[in-house]
């Protein structure tokens, strides 16, 4: 696929979306489609262990949506809830380790896309952060609904949607929205890094505790037990269990061969 607004690579063992669609990286059919390419190449690729998801439009790394566009809402655009819901679902779900690059403001669809990722970063004076739909009259659409009361807990996650609340990267920090702050310059080579060393983890192990972690959370506590019993059986007979207990017992560095294809 020829892509437009999206720019993919793999380098170092870590896979790099860098959104492309400005003004404000909005989440198109388009944009979708794309994304939803670049989640197959990562799940068909051997050499990705992490990602790492950026934007390359000054200010935003992305709105959701065009608000312009939201004039003209028609049943199209209700349509096409199920596949936003569909894609992002899908990085989710991705057995790698996913890192969010926020350097500029995330905002609605933008807030919804970054928590999709297992770890959030902000850029310092990037922006915005929040689910401001509530100020147009509307909602959240994309899964911010869902998502936010797990990461910041239920009263906050209210708040924030009642209110439409935007928030600097440092009252992001404070509720556990974004895992840390880095200054512009820095923002993304400290994201890729940490995607790196991830990267260098054993990523089978880290594909089994983020499948174990979804599973109680979205099936309840249980069967996130039942996950976590069947996810350690699977993993305790696999090379990277063997070289990191013999690496342990010896005294060395494990080198992890890494499978996150579970």
């Amino acid at each position: 696929m020829n892509l437009t607004v999206l720019n993919f690579e793999i380098t170092e063992n870590v896979a790099v979306i860098k959104m492309n669609n400005p003004p404000v990286n909005a989440l198109t059919p388009t944009f979708l489609e794309e994304f939803r390419h670049a989640i197959e190449k990562i799940r068909n690729s051997e050499k990705a262990r992490a990602a790492v998801l950026a934007s390359e439009c000054p200010g935003f790394f992305s709105a959701g949506d065009d608000i312009n566009k939201l004039k003209a809402i028609d049943e199209e655009l209700i349509a096409l809830l199920p596949e936003v819901h569909s894609v992002l679902n899908a990085f989710e779900a991705l057995p790698i380790p996913t890192v969010a690059a926020i350097n500029g403001h995330a905002l609605g669809g933008g807030l919804e896309l970054a928590l999709t990722c297992d770890f959030r970063f902000m850029g310092k004076d990037s922006g915005r952060i929040g689910l401001p739909e509530v100020r147009l009259g509307m909602i959240p659409a994309f899964g911010g609904t869902q998502r936010l009361p797990i990461l910041v807990g239920k009263s906050k996650a209210i708040e924030m949607m009642y209110k439409g609340l935007q928030i600097t990267p440092e009252e992001a920090k404070q509720i556990d929205l974004i895992n840390n702050i880095f200054s512009g310059e820095e923002l993304y080579e400290k994201s890729f890094d940490y995607a790196r060393r991830l990267a260098r983890q054993a990523t089978g192990a880290i594909a089994r505790i983020k499948k174990c972690v979804h599973t109680g959370i979205s099936e309840g506590f249980e069967k996130g037990l039942s996950m976590e019993r069947e996810s350690f059986r699977e993993n305790i007979v696999t090379p990277d269990a063997a070289e990191g207990i013999d690496a342990f017992l010896s005294g060395r560095k494990p080198e992890f061969k890494g499978n996150p294809k579970i």
